[in-house]
């Protein structure tokens, strides 16, 4: 049994790309979390979630699936396919790329392929998805932000040095900060999908 599947908090397993899909529309996640910037902002999110989605991946997206196995395997991480939920909040979730055994515990593993750039750490919006992540699941001891250098050569991308490594721990400032700010606006958002009539196949 994987670290997160034992915390018993799995909402859906993105395996099962069509529940998982149902499930994850009902919850606020890293992705939407990351968005989190401004707490005056909280309406323009709500609109956010409500409206249609209309993006489905580009080339740069398939990219980075093909090589997110890859720099999970190159830092000895186990992949990770389920949905966890907050221990007290079921529309706080998460899906993480994947874990690494830490002594007796477990740190979130999460990977970022990029493309043509020289990369020094997280961007602000990475750096409150991980926030959340450590939030959502606080067993976690620490986050292990990964990334690779991508370059085209001979038509291929291929990794420009080897795979980056940036540890962040619950008591770094940048997510101490990001998570002081997007846990408010979170509740908040929250608060303000409750009060929106919840529509048959709609998000909320």
């Amino acid at each position: 049994m994987s670290a997160l599947a034992a915390l018993g908090r799995t909402l859906a397993d993105s395996a099962d790309r069509e529940s998982w899909l149902n499930v994850h529309d009902k919850v606020i996640g890293s992705s939407t979390a990351g968005k989190f910037a401004k707490a005056s902002s909280v309406e323009t999110y709500v609109r956010q979630i409500l409206e249609p989605r209309t993006f489905h991946g580009n080339a740069s997206t398939e990219s980075g699936n093909r090589w997110e196995p890859m720099l999970l395997a190159w830092a000895g991480a186990d992949p990770n396919s389920l949905l966890i939920h907050h221990p007290d909040n079921e529309r706080f979730g998460a899906t993480v790329d994947g874990t690494r055994r830490v002594g007796e515990g477990f740190a979130i593993v999460e990977t970022k392929a990029k493309h043509n750039k020289v990369v020094t750490g997280p961007t602000p919006y990475e750096v409150r998805q991980l926030a959340w992540q450590l939030f959502t699941i606080p067993e976690a001891d620490h986050a292990e932000w990964i990334w690779g250098e991508l370059i085209q050569r001979d038509g291929e991308w291929t990794l420009r040095r080897d795979p980056q490594t940036l540890v962040f721990h619950r008591t770094h400032p940048a997510i101490v900060a990001a998570t002081c700010l997007i846990v408010p606006i979170a509740h908040d958002v929250l608060a303000a999908l409750g009060a929106v009539p919840v529509l048959e196949g709609a998000p909320f």
